[in-house]
């Protein structure tokens, strides 16, 4: 069995088909407002579909594209159970 740490890691330390949830998120007042509204937030879980630049999330049936840079300042933490 795989073991998975529950310690918050950026997102671009996930590999495709993993599963995880917010934990925080680095970025301004404004870009963290608008993937709330795309539905990331602490309490819903998301799965990788595609790391890399982008990295494409799907959380329950909106896939959302972002940057590395963003990635990198999104602070997630892994499902115990990820695919």
């Amino acid at each position: 069995m795989n073991s998975v740490s529950s310690l918050p890691t950026a997102l671009t330390n996930l590999s495709t088909g993993q599963t995880a949830r917010l934990h925080e998120a680095r970025l301004d007042a404004h870009a963290v407002e608008l993937l709330r509204a795309l539905g990331l937030s602490e309490t819903q879980p998301f799965r990788v579909c595609k790391a890399g630049e982008p990295c494409i999330l799907q959380v329950e049936g909106t896939r959302i594209g972002v940057s590395r840079v963003v990635a990198s300042n999104l602070y997630v933490i892994p499902d115990t159970y990820a695919v």
